[in-house]
Parts: C-alpha cells; sequence; structure tokens
C-alpha cells in the first residue's frame, strides 16, 4: 500500500526544486557568458544533483558533432574543506591526477611570501594564498566524467570543451598565463591552467581571452568568488540552457 502522505511529501519537495534564472553577463567579442547561480558551496545535496544533471546537458548540447574533446580540472582551493580531498585519494587509481598551477590573470602571479607580507598583514587578515594547485583528471572520457560527478558541488570543478586534446590546450595557453611571473619558484611547474571570473571577464579584451583559453570552445566553473557556475562559450549557450531547463534569455547583464 502506498503511503499518500508520503507521496504528497515527495512531490511537494520535488516541485520546490527550480534550476536558477541564468544571468547572461557581458563578455568580450566573439565569446558569450553565463552566471547560474548558486546559493551557496558546498551546494546543498537536494540540489546538488538537479543542477549538475542540467549542466551535463548544457555540455553535452554545446559539444556538437564530431564533438568536442571533455577535460575535468579540480582546483584544490576548496578540496581541503570536510575531507573532500580524500575522495580524490581514493580514486588516485581511475582518475589519474596530474598536478599543475592554476593561474589567475587578472590577479597578481603567484610568488614566494616577503617579510612585508607578514608585517602589512591587518589583525584579523587572512594571508593570500601563495599559489592554487590544479589537478587535470587523466585517464578515459569515462574517469573525467565521474571525477565530475563526484566531485561537482563542492566548489572545486572546471569542465573545458576543446577542439583538441589537453596537451594542445596547455602548450597553447601556456606562454599568455606565464609571462608575468617573475619567481623562479613558479616557473616550471608541469602545467598551468587558467582560472577565469566574472572580476577577468569584466576587464579582458578579446584577445586576452583569446590567449588565455587557446582552443577551448566551452569553459564551465564552479566559481566560490562569484557564487555560481560560470559558463563561458564561443557560441551562444541560450537554446542549450533552456533544452536543460534554465530560465535563460539572450539579454546581457550589467555588473
Amino acid at each position: 500500500m502506498t503511503n499518500s502522505g508520503t507521496e504528497n511529501s515527495q512531490d511537494t519537495a520535488t516541485a520546490m526544486l527550480r534550476l536558477p534564472k541564468v544571468q547572461q553577463l557581458a563578455a568580450p567579442t566573439g565569446w558569450h557568458a553565463y552566471a547560474i547561480p548558486v546559493p551557496d558551496f558546498p551546494i546543498k545535496p537536494e540540489t546538488r544533483g538537479l543542477l549538475n544533471g542540467a549542466i551535463r546537458t548544457v555540455l553535452d548540447r554545446l559539444r556538437g558533432t564530431p564533438p568536442l574533446e571533455l577535460s575535468v580540472w579540480l582546483l584544490m582551493d576548496s578540496l581541503h574543506k570536510n575531507g573532500a580531498v580524500r575522495q580524490l585519494s581514493r580514486h588516485g587509481k581511475e582518475w589519474a591526477p596530474e598536478f599543475g598551477l592554476g593561474i589567475w590573470p587578472d590577479r597578481e602571479p603567484p610568488r614566494m611570501y616577503k617579510d612585508s607580507d607578514f608585517l602589512d598583514l591587518e589583525f584579523g587578515q587572512e594571508m593570500p594564498a601563495m599559489m592554487h594547485s590544479i589537478v587535470r583528471i587523466g585517464g578515459t572520457e569515462g574517469a573525467a566524467r565521474e571525477a565530475w560527478n563526484v566531485m561537482f558541488g563542492l566548489g572545486s570543478t572546471i569542465v573545458t570543451l576543446a577542439l583538441d586534446g589537453t596537451d594542445a590546450v596547455l602548450d597553447a595557453v601556456r606562454d599568455a598565463l606565464t609571462r608575468r611571473i617573475t619567481d623562479e619558484s613558479f616557473q616550471s611547474f608541469a602545467f598551468y591552467f587558467p582560472l577565469i571570473g566574472r572580476a577577468a571577464l569584466a576587464q579582458a579584451s578579446v584577445e586576452e581571452i583569446d590567449e588565455w583559453m587557446g582552443p577551448v570552445q566551452v569553459y564551465a566553473r564552479e566559481s566560490e568568488e562569484d557564487r555560481a557556475v560560470l559558463l563561458l562559450s564561443r557560441s551562444n549557450a541560450v537554446e542549450a540552457l533552456k533544452a536543460a531547463g534554465f530560465i535563460a534569455d539572450s539579454q546581457a547583464e550589467d555588473y
């Protein structure tokens, strides 16, 4: 016998789960940018699966035929919270992680701490991170998708769709991401990967964003500082967003 009270509760809970309205952001010519708002990271379990599935639908629609190559990356900053890094260790064999350096093109380049950094620190202020480690998920596409599904919602995942493989992407963006680094301690990492947020989009030129992205056609990043999942695409993604159930329009918002 079915419990009608339980069914009604489940129906009510399902009805309350709604995908957020997408904000279309201003972006350099030839690019389209969107912010999918998230109340907070980590994303609550009751909305995590719904949002993850919808974003997968968007990216699958943007992938095209023949399909662009899908790659998954993890920003280590968020993985040290709540022991989430243990998931990376637990799945190390199948995910084949490789470690590199994440670069914020709109921020000060990485460098070792100086005495002045400590002397100028105000009471209660946290020391800025010296560096931002990035993990590239290796192995098969199946492993990359599994890593994305497991780690999504923690504020760490980045997914790229590119014309070429990950090695070609990293070769293409290396010079643009390293040219401002003067500290020798940060000049010999295995790879460098762009970390793009709304702040960078607000001031980037067409030439800069093209250099940062290289052959990447679609870039989707959980952005804790923006409290959103940011989507950057060379093609208009409004129809793909709508097909996934998002409310989206073609009007770019100022920010």
